[in-house]
């Protein structure tokens, strides 16, 4: 009897090793390609930068033959791990949304050679071949939006104007929407003969609402008219604090009158950076043979990548609209530098 209960047993644990090994993750098909994102810490519902990504992957899960799941990033130490449980169940993609994956991302492609990586916001030298770097020409959509803040503040508060941004981490895809703001706040009272005043802080952190909160308060205590929230939860919190003081506010990544609905009537517009075109461009290659292994996408205000968002319920004056227009042409056109 105890013979045949181990025997019994055995043949169980067989079969259920050899229905592992077999078996699709929940929802996929055979044959679907099989796209894996791993966040960073700011989690899938941070209304901006994560989110926006996971957008681009369900569209591809929607349109083509594609299988997509996700693994939310608790910390930093989880990076590795997580891109680990997608390369060892045989996904054909795995992306990775951020700067701070970087060498994380680095190390399991060396791992799994046969794993293509898109990641966001990173470009490697010398070049991985079996990954894909998905950066964006962000600067060119945030330098007309700073001299839109500009002007924005001159008409809230004409004797004393202010521009300001809360941030998450000072990292360079951060820094490259905040340069090319105040590059383009400089660029206004350059044409207007103005003096409005350009003030901001980097909190530190992408998932602190309250400290971005705490910031953008500050800063309107010292004058600030228009926020921009630049880091995820963080700089929410700092748009939060724009709408509780009657100020305005600007967003990133997303249209983010659709993401903030407490704040979207304050909202003069948002910086997108449209990551979700981007990775389903970048899984669609891998589809057609054409995975830009080694290379790049760079997504611009040519392609689509970038742009501002309309202006919804915020009354901006035409004169100024038309000038930021004429901004974004001369951008496209290679005549005004963005000082990034």
């Amino acid at each position: 009897m105890r013979k045949i209960v181990l025997i019994s047993i055995f043949v169980m644990a067989v079969l259920a090793l050899t229905a592992c090994g077999s078996s699709l993750p929940e929802g996929c098909e055979k044959g679907d390609l099989k796209v894996g994102m791993v966040s960073d810490v700011g989690g899938l519902d941070d209304a901006s930068f994560n989110e926006n990504t996971w957008d681009g992957l369900v569209r591809a899960d929607e349109e083509l033959a594609v299988c997509a799941k996700f693994i939310e990033s608790q910390a930093q130490a989880d990076y590795e791990k997580n891109i680990t449980e997608f390369a060892e169940q045989d996904y054909d993609m795995i992306i990775t949304v951020g700067f701070l994956l970087g060498d994380a991302t680095q190390k399991m492609a060396e791992q799994y050679p046969d794993v293509k990586f898109g990641i966001i916001d990173f470009a490697y030298d010398p070049p991985i071949p079996n990954v894909a770097g998905i950066v964006f020409n962000v600067d060119e959509a945030s330098f007309p939006i700073g001299y839109l803040a500009a002007g924005m503040a001159v008409e809230q508060d004409p004797e004393d104007p202010q521009v300001g941004y809360v941030g998450g981490m000072q990292i360079p895809p951060v820094e490259q929407f905040i340069v090319a703001y105040e590059a383009g706040v400089a660029y206004y009272n350059e044409q207007h003969g103005t003096d409005v005043k350009f003030i901001g802080v980097y909190v530190g952190d992408f998932e602190a609402p309250d400290q971005g909160k705490i910031q953008g308060n500050s800063l309107i205590d010292e004058g600030a008219d228009v926020i921009l929230g630049c880091g995820g939860k963080t700089g929410n919190g700092g748009i939060s604090a724009a709408k509780e003081r009657g100020k305005l506010g600007i967003g990133v990544d997303v249209d983010q009158y659709y993401t903030l609905a407490n704040e979207k009537d304050i909202l003069i517009t948002s910086t997108m950076k449209r990551l979700d075109n981007a990775v389903f461009a970048v899984i669609e290659s891998l589809i057609n043979d054409e995975f830009p292994g080694g290379g790049l996408y760079i997504g611009s205000l040519a392609n689509g990548g970038v742009g501002l968002a309309p202006y919804h319920d915020v009354d901006v004056p035409a004169e100024l609209q038309q000038e930021v227009e004429a901004i974004l042409a001369g951008i496209e056109a290679g005549e005004i530098e963005t000082g990034w």
